[in-house]
């Protein structure tokens, strides 16, 4: 497989899937409902289309995993995960943030991650061991060790039990730490983890697309990524918790039995 060639490919698709975002910012005129609380747009279908037939094209034998089609399956060592929009809700209200999120695995390994935003034109772009990078300058984690000068990052979800478990370990963390965001998009979360501006996320119900490229981009940036148990993230893991590193047994410690 041409690492190379994987590497222009998956820039080129969030790209150009975030030049269709910007281009229909304002002109959304068709949005479905999949839960209360969880829409996808015409675009979100559009942007996923876009990623899936460029990718197709150019490695025709790899399976995908897309959010809103399912899995193609191939039988292949390699597995492309896609997020078309994620941020949806902010996307549709013409807010920000909002993501475009490509990542290649091979044999459960991340190996590739490319997450854009197109409203500022930032990419950030990671590979297996070799770091992560912001417009092509390398960035990292920040170096605070302790949890009560921590931003901790969540997402409220449409799911009740999920939405119930979270709300009753708000408190607790709260207490406990300097402040609490919710941004509406998990991947803008773990960016601004890996760029060293917060500290923490986690998520107690989530999805790969909503969980891989962004764990590649922290721990390539020098943070630590597990699902709320402490366990290896792989494309079936249901929830996160990305930190900086310094933090992250003690946010474990917090997340005991949620």
């Amino acid at each position: 497989m041409d690492i190379n060639k994987a590497k222009k490919i998956s820039i080129e698709c969030v790209r150009e899937a975030g030049k269709l975002l910007m281009d229909n910012l304002h002109e959304i005129k068709k949005v479905s409902f999949k839960a209360k609380s969880d829409i996808v747009t015409e675009i979100d279908l559009q942007s996923e289309k876009l990623m899936i037939d460029k990718i197709k094209t150019n490695f025709p034998g790899h399976n995908i995993v897309s959010e809103e089609s399912g899995l193609t399956d191939n039988n292949s060592e390699y597995i492309w995960i896609m997020d078309p929009i994620d941020g949806t809700m902010n996307y549709y209200h013409s807010s920000s943030p909002f993501r475009v999120a490509l990542c290649l695995m091979h044999r459960q390994q991340p190996i590739i991650s490319s997450i854009y935003n197109p409203a500022k034109d930032d990419l950030y772009f990671s590979e297996y061991n070799k770091g992560s990078t912001l417009n092509n300058s390398r960035i990292s984690v920040n170096n605070n060790f302790d949890l009560k000068n921590s931003i901790v990052m969540t997402h409220i979800s449409s799911k009740k039990n999920a939405r119930a478990r979270t709300i009753l370990a708000l408190e607790s963390i709260f207490q406990k730490t300097l402040h609490m965001r919710m941004f509406g998009s998990g991947l803008t979360a773990m960016s601004y983890i890996a760029s060293g501006k917060f500290d923490v996320f986690f998520n107690v119900k989530t999805y790969p697309w909503d969980i891989l490229p962004g764990a590649l981009l922290v721990t390539e940036a020098g943070g630590v990524v597990t699902d709320i148990n402490g366990n290896k993230i792989t494309n079936e893991s249901t929830s996160v918790l990305a930190t900086n590193g310094k933090v992250h047994s003690q946010m474990l410690k917090l997340l005991e039995g949620i």
